[in-house]
């Protein structure tokens, strides 16, 4: 076997002499020894390939009797610089435990027993551009020293080059292989230098691998992994592989995943970790550590099958037995509720119908009802398969009941997040948002794809939930506390940590975080949007939040301000249309699962914000098992209730087993209003999956929320060019209906958003609306497309002095999107206006997030943010001290024109350092440039600290009062006219007698009066009339 081996490996090493221009020359072979133990790193595409398990398969067969072990620590979005197996929290280091906790990288490796490593990085890398090759090369080199000083043999894999985009929407990542070329170049340089196997996969000959640009398509991976091993010198002329043997290593890849990147780890080694949930008769810690047996079993046999042994199978734990409430009465339970009057609720489906502890309800545009379900919550056993499932539910006569279930999707892991869009299911659960889609209409999904991947699981339930559309068709959804999102897109990486929202465009794959790191809810578990885009997130722990002032992506810590009070809230929907009293519709419902009921609140404008006010609850139930979870509004016009089902309510507070816990049962109600005896006509019943095109888009205006949302929905089925044909004749019909643009052409904008096409010159017409909504919806589409309109800042710097304080605030926020120094003068121009608590958020936080664009401009010098209370703003929020010293040091070189000159100094005075202040406005010294006093430049300098200190008062010294009333004795009137108001806004008691003299001088100029008169104003108030007449 010895001589097998060795044969093996110098076939890998003679390979790397043959002169094939995607191979490496040179390089010292691999020895396959005996049990060696082959680690992964890289990015998602090395996520997919593990778990592909073609590559593994390959190489477990070509060097069986070696019996190697692979172990997988790929994480998505890994790099040189930083690997989610270590920069995850509490794996470095347990929360609670100095010895807890996996290490350091070289730690982990040692852990897992490495001796061969496998690396793939640079794709990730490259999207950061040419600047960032040299930082690369030295990180890869000194994790490549440290490899080698372990004595690991070390492979490097090139990343697959950069493919053109299979949708116009996406971008075309291929312009961007010339750079990844020079990536690849240099890890063919490191390989060189330190005699390394370089495997390149960017030359290597291959075929379209992607459908986004970058990551890897299921179909691409059996041709990469022959790519791989023909590189390395597997015989790929061997006889079939054994049966059974890529399915083997699959099922060890996730028994191999849920121990070393288990769902549940900030209850594990986080702050939660001491918490009821992880004891029990087996305690959760106990539970992880199982897997390790399990995992060697796995391992023996993959052996047994790539030695041709016989495969001794997979032997899965017995099904879980699962709990049902033994009180569970659906007639008590339904005796329970108490409503409104005139409402009434029967049961819609439960346990019957497959509803097995039910976590979300959604709709396709034919009105049929998807439900997810799992028994797998809160976690799943050792070596056991999760098995959750979407059912579909329909009503098919429409009489409140459902009377068909079947199946949609199973085999899911805890699915928290669901929405119907773009002719299929989105799905989140545990870390990846999926794609499901039944293409033969049997009701079934037969089509599963993984459309991004990387989203946190540190807690099972804070994962990525409650998917919703926006009326410009953006997916948002939260996670919560415990939970860090690196997820790779064609975009970049989007990162998300701890608790906060994603919103992602799915034709363009832009997924883009905000609120993050508890800023807002620490548990979102809700968002409801109201007709004009405004969104509203409720939180499982804490209350209600408005989200658009939130919306700017930043991360830097700030806490938004709730509107509702905290509470245990789970679901959230908009009430509306003809099926609800007009007193119930433009009023929200929320699952309050902790107080048993279904709330409800109504919102009224108060400045750019809202007022919320608790109204009359919609459903409460005396029963302690009813747990609404999601709250949504149908097609009828009915509101359906999730019902969990449960007397435990939390993981984290019971006991993780507990056998209590029911597993079996679940529930959806149905609230319904009696007010069609009154006349009025049922919701629109429009299958609008199968109405004619034009059908559709007249139903964006239904009086029904639900028929305008599902009509959204049901356009992302059409051809994208007959949908934007078919909105451009119902805009221009509604045009010759009315002269000024309404609601229906708000519902226009929003659906061309919703297809990703953009119409500027709808867009223009919106923005002059009269009614405020529809101007501010508008605007909020100028930082989205600004990629794709033509002067984006043009449009904003008219809605930043817009009348109405909102769609002033909807214009910061876009301001927020768009990169450049240009977009924060426009922002900041919201403080010429009238402020309150919420545009003053939005401001300070798009400071933060736009500092890259022009904190490095006011450094050197060159800002063209000039104005003196802008300036005084941003530097007040940004406080650095950097940038104010980078000031400093250019006057102190005399490296400045004299304009640059001026415009650092005032910029030295927004600072609001009193020292500052004398030296750099009121010292004459300052202002002698050539050996001349420049008087012109030091008026207006002054004039700016006007400015400056009406909007930021600061108490200057005693030394700079005593200049001050030099200054205003002067022989330069412009001057003295400056240095009296200042005198004025210092509170510079001494001066009253000269402002006095001044003021009643009728030789002094009249400016110089009045200024006088001004700062006595300032001094004395109502006193200073007195004071003139005596």
């Amino acid at each position: 076997m010895i001589c097998r081996i060795h044969h093996l490996a110098c076939l890998v090493g003679m390979v790397f002499c043959v002169c094939a221009p995607w191979q490496a020359c040179a390089a010292t072979p691999l020895e396959w020894k005996e049990h060696e133990v082959v680690v992964f790193l890289g990015g998602a595409n090395t996520v997919s390939m593990q778990k592909a398990g073609y590559l593994e398969a390959l190489l477990t067969q070509q060097f069986a009797r070696a019996h190697p072990i692979f172990r997988d620590l790929s994480w998505e979005s890994d790099t040189v610089f930083e690997q989610g197996t270590v920069i995850e929290r509490w794996r470095e280091q347990a929360h609670f435990d100095e010895d807890g906790g996996l290490g350091d990288l070289n730690q982990q490796l040692k852990r897992c027993g490495a001796t061969m490593i496998f690396a793939q990085f640079g794709q990730s890398e490259s999207m950061e551009g040419e600047g960032k090759l040299s930082a690369f090369t030295k990180a890869y080199e000194q994790l490549i020293e440290s490899w080698l000083q372990e004595k690991y043999q070390v492979v490097l894999l090139t990343p697959t080059p950069f493919e053109g985009p299979a949708s116009p929407h996406l971008p075309n990542l291929a312009l961007h292989n010339r750079l990844l070329a020079q990536y690849v170049e240099a890890i063919k340089q490191l390989g060189r230098d330190y005699r390394l196997i370089v495997v390149d996969l960017f030359h290597a000959p291959q075929n379209a691998q992607t459908d986004n640009g970058r990551h890897l398509l299921p179909e691409a991976h059996p041709a990469l992994a022959n790519q791989i091993a023909a590189q390395l010198g597997v015989d790929l002329a061997l006889s079939e592989r054994p049966v059974g043997l890529r399915q083997a290593i699959i099922e060890k890849h996730q028994l191999w995943l849920d121990y070393w990147r288990p769902t549940n780890w900030k209850l594990l080694f986080g702050d939660d970790a001491r918490r009821h949930f992880t004891t029990g008769p087996t305690s959760l810690r106990q539970e992880w550590a199982s897997l390790l047996p399990l995992i060697e079993k796995a391992e023996r046999r993959i052996d047994q099958i790539a030695n041709n042994r016989k495969d001794p199978g997979l032997k899965r734990p017995d099904p879980e037995i699962l709990h049902a409430h033994p009180e569970a009465d659906i007639s008590k339970e339904q005796e329970a509720f108490t409503l409104p009057e005139g409402f009434s609720v029967n049961l819609f489906a439960s346990e019957a119908q497959g509803l097995t502890s039910p976590l979300n309800a959604r709709w396709d545009p034919a009105g049929h009802m998807y439900v997810t379900v799992t028994t797998t919550y809160p976690h799943a056993f050792p070596g056991a398969r999760p098995d959750d499932k979407i059912i579909r539910l329909v009503d098919s006569n429409q009489d409140g009941f459902a009377d068909h279930s079947t199946v949609f999707a199973d085999g899911l892991n805890i699915p928290t997040g669901i929405e119907w869009g773009h002719g299929g299911i989105y799905v989140g659960q545990h870390t990846e948002l999926l794609f499901l889609k039944d293409t033969d209409g049997d009701g079934r999904a037969d089509e599963r794809k993984v459309l991004l991947s990387g989203f946190g699981d540190g807690d099972s339930h804070q994962t990525i939930n409650s998917f919703i559309w926006s009326p410009d068709g953006q997916l948002y959804f939260g996670h919560g506390d415990g939970c860090e999102s690196r997820v790779e897109t064609p975009w970049g990486t989007s990162r998300l940590f701890n608790a906060g929202y994603f919103k992602l465009r799915p034709n363009r794959l832009k997924l883009i975080p905000f609120l993050e790191g508890h800023m807002g809810p620490g548990n979102p578990w809700g968002i409801g949007f109201d007709p004009w885009g405004q969104g509203f997130g409720v939180d499982g722990a804490g209350g209600i939040s408005w989200l658009t002032p939130a919306q700017v992506p930043t991360t830097h810590r700030r806490r938004l301000p709730r509107i509702g009070k905290p509470g245990g809230y789970c679901g959230i929907t908009y009430l509306d249309g003809q099926a609800l009293p007009a007193s119930m519709r433009g009023s929200f419902a929320i699952g309050d699962y902790k107080a048993n009921r279904v709330s409800r609140f109504s919102l009224s404008s108060q400045d750019s914000g809202f007022l919320l006010r608790w109204e009359e609850p919609l459903l409460s139930s005396s029963h302690r098992n009813f747990r609404p979870v999601d709250v949504k509004q149908g097609p009828d016009g009915a509101i359906y209730v999730v019902d969990w089902y449960n007397p435990i309510t939390c993981h984290q507070d019971d006991a993780f087993r507990d056998p209590t816990r029911d597993k079996a049962q679940g529930r959806i109600w149905r609230v319904s209003a009696n007010i069609h005896q009154e006349g009025s006509p049922p919701a629109d019943s429009l299958d609008l999956l199968t109405a004619p095109l034009d059908r559709v888009v007249e139903s964006l205006t239904s009086p029904d929320a639900w028929t305008r949302y599902q009509a959204k929905r049901a356009l992302t089925t059409h051809p994208e060019d007959a949908v934007e044909m078919a909105l451009e004749r119902w805009v221009n019909a509604l045009d010759e209906k009315a002269s000024d643009p309404g609601f229906g052409h708000y519902q226009g904008l929003m659906a061309f958003a919703t297809m990703e096409v953009v119409r500027p010159t709808l867009l223009k017409r919106l923005l002059k609306a009269p009614d405020a909504r529809v101007r501010a919806g508008a605007t909020k589409l100028i930082g989205r497309w600004h990629d794709r309109l033509e002067s984006p800042l043009a449009y904003l710097s008219k809605c930043i002095d817009d009348p109405d304080p909102r769609v002033r605030l909807e214009a910061i926020v876009s301001c927020a999107a768009i990169p450049s120094e240009a977009s924060l003068q426009i922002a900041v121009k919201a403080i010429d206006h009238d402020m309150d608590s919420w545009t003053d958020y939005a401001l300070r936080q798009t400071i933060r997030q736009l500092s890259p664009h022009w904190l490095p401009t006011l450094k050197e010098g060159h800002s063209r943010i000039d104005h003196p209370s802008h300036l005084a703003f941003i530097l007040n929020e940004m406080r650095d001290v950097e940038a104010i010293a980078a000031l400093k040091a250019l006057l102190e070189r005399n490296q400045l024109s004299d304009q640059e000159t001026k415009r650092a100094i005032i910029s030295i005075l927004a600072h609001g350092d009193p020292k500052d202040i004398h030296r750099y406005a009121l010292d004459l010294k300052a202002h002698i440039r050539k050996g001349q006093y420049q008087a012109a430049s030091h008026a207006e300098i002054l004039e700016a600290l006007c400015d400056i200190l009406t909007s930021n008062p600061v108490k200057v010294t005693e030394q700079a009062q005593q200049a001050l009333l030099s200054l205003a004795m002067g022989p330069e009137k412009d001057i003295r006219v400056q240095a009296i108001r200042l005198l004025g806004l210092t509170r510079c008691e001494e001066a009253s007698e000269m402002m006095v003299a001044l003021a009643t001088h009728e030789e002094e100029s009249p400016e110089l009066r009045a200024a006088a008169i001004a700062t006595l104003g300032k001094l004395h108030g109502p006193e200073s009339v007195g004071i003139l007449g005596q």
